[in-house]
């Protein structure tokens, strides 16, 4: 026989506690893997087997422990929490709270290598960068929290120790299917097993269905005059190198950087034209100020950021208050058609890089450099973004180029930089004069 009543309190207090430790742990679990994935210090190796151990916790322990603290003679025996709720989800935020900290360090783990060189130069305050990091990382975040969510609604161990299974304030649903078994009353125990299964699988569809990027909403293009450009105002030159491992990869460089100038950086795949780069954006070396109107890197490999064209085209504007949004404009400029709701990961190779030049555009640059902004885009399109970067030139925008393509740097070079092997050459060197006549390109 199945007591309505009963179940129904059974039920509700299974939602306080699973749900509250759920959220308790997601506050605290998330951000610190988000920050733990950011060190590189040996200890946190350490600690992450530490975290990977506790995935397996035995509930019973974690009761004994907390039982331990809550009893009379216990650290907070004071707060007199032993057999109430508040005990209940003091355990399961223990039990479950290495699964959400240790499943979203991994996330964001993967998310840091992709995208670190990005954030590193996006300018954005610690809050934003953990923002866009959750976004970027949610499909894994998600998938901890919810493994964290049924680890601690099929619980049983810790909150019948801590709880004491009293009916009308500490039985939840677990604890009623072993009560009601033991009792030989195999209806309602099927029931309130049925009724667990079902409602877990419930929340994790819901879940899903949340967090799908589809269901969100985009802001709307605006802006279409340009933004408003600030001339350079830093060191006229800078001397760059990178060595890795014992292993110098680019020998020491001097790059001039004047405002209302290209210099384009030419050289054969694999001369040292990314890590020239690189260097100028702070990613190797000394730091260097990024962000709106201050240096700005355009990565080779395009990578959203964010769930639409609309959100990618507005970052700029969104990250900086003093940022007047030009995604309008930039949508017409480089001939992205899509609409804003439009998710970035299904455009093509192309679209996607005019995409993320565009982000990149909006910040406003002083120092811009780019690497390989038009490689494997049609004349049109080229045609476009050179424009854009003459327009840059002539308002004091200083911009450094990392090129293979020997027709665009003739183009647009005010001075030029020639590499090969990680080291510059003079332009009247054999292999200079080679490259330049366009007998390899590599």
């Amino acid at each position: 026989m199945v007591d309505g009543g009963a179940v129904r309190e059974a039920i509700l207090t299974t939602l306080l506690t699973s749900g509250t430790a759920t959220v308790l742990a997601t506050l605290i679990g998330v951000p610190l893997g988000a920050w733990c994935s950011s060190k590189t210090a040996p200890i946190f190796d350490k600690i992450r087997v530490m975290v990977t151990a506790l995935y397996g916790l035995p509930p019973v322990v974690v009761g004994v422990f907390v039982y331990a603290l809550l009893s009379k003679s216990g650290v907070l025996g004071a707060l007199d929490l032993l057999f109430t709720v508040e005990a209940m989800i003091i355990a399961q935020t223990f039990l479950i709270f290495p699964l959400i900290w240790g499943g979203s360090w991994s996330a964001f783990d993967k998310t840091g290598q992709q995208y670190r060189d990005t954030f590193d130069t996006l300018g954005a305050t610690s809050k934003q960068r953990l923002v866009l990091e959750i976004g970027l990382a949610r499909s894994g975040v998600y998938h901890a929290i919810v493994i964290g969510f049924g680890r601690a609604i099929a619980e049983v161990g810790a909150v019948i120790m801590v709880g004491g299974n009293i009916a009308g304030k500490t039985r939840v649903m677990t604890t009623s299917i072993v009560l009601e078994t033991s009792k030989g009353n195999m209806d309602q125990a099927s029931f309130l097993g049925l009724l667990l299964l079902v409602f877990s699988l419930t929340i994790v569809a819901l879940a899903s269905f949340v967090q799908r990027p589809s269901g969100r909403r985009s802001p709307a293009l605006s802006g279409v005059k340009p933004p408003e450009l600030v001339a350079y105002d830093g060191p006229s030159e800078r001397t760059v190198s990178m060595s890795r491992e014992g292993r110098e990869i680019l020998k020491p460089t001097q790059i001039p950087l004047r405002p209302g100038t290209i210099t384009v950086v030419l050289g054969e795949s694999g001369a040292g034209k990314t890590s020239l780069l690189r260097a100028l954006a702070g990613l190797e070396g000394e730091d260097v100020l990024c962000g709106y109107q201050r240096c700005v890197y355009v990565p080779q490999k395009p990578l959203p950021l964010t769930h639409s064209v609309g959100s990618e085209l507005n970052l700029a504007s969104s990250l900086f208050e003093k940022c007047i949004t030009a995604s309008a404009y930039f949508s017409e400029k480089f001939s992205l058609e899509q609409e804003p709701e439009h998710s970035p990961h299904v455009l093509s190779g192309g679209e996607l890089q005019r995409l993320i030049l565009s982000r990149q555009l909006g910040f406003a640059p002083k120092l811009l450099l780019l690497d390989e902004c038009t490689a494997n885009l049609g004349s049109a399109h080229v045609k476009a973004i050179e424009t854009e970067l003459i327009r840059h030139r002539d308002a004091g925008v200083c911009i450094v180029l990392a090129t293979h393509n020997v027709l665009q740097a003739k183009r647009l070079a005010d001075a030029m930089i020639i590499l090969h092997d990680g080291a510059r050459i003079e332009e009247e060197g054999v292999l200079a004069r080679s490259l330049l006549a366009g007998e390899w390109s590599g």
